[in-house]
């Protein structure tokens, strides 16, 4: 077998690692949630899924409101995805947390 056949077959089988993180939230627009991604597609994505869910728990405390309902400037929902836009277990608690949830 040539090594360019065997690394197409350890290539297909093999787990890959994400090529970035993001960080995935809601906010509210015009009355209506709307979904978006910090750093946005198309732009490189953060390192790690630590850094990434760093960056989400800031994010998630400077814009948290303790009133009830979404509040204009609050995030909520907030995530962290694979460049694949997967879910990211948190690596605290080793659970698909989110912080805000609303």
């Amino acid at each position: 077998m040539e090594i360019t056949e065997g690394l197409k077959i350890i290539d297909a089988g093999w787990v890959q690692k994400p090529k970035g993180f993001r960080v995935k939230y809601q906010k509210l627009v015009d009355g209506q949630l709307v979904t978006e991604l910090s750093p946005p597609e198309g732009k490189a994505g953060l390192d790690s899924d630590v850094v990434a869910w760093r960056y989400a728990w800031k994010l998630f405390r400077a814009t948290c409101s303790e009133a009830s309902g979404v509040q204009a400037d609050e995030l909520v929902n907030i995530h962290v995805v694979t460049d694949a836009n997967e879910k990211v277990m948190y690596y605290a608690t080793n659970e698909f947390d989110v912080f805000n949830p609303k």
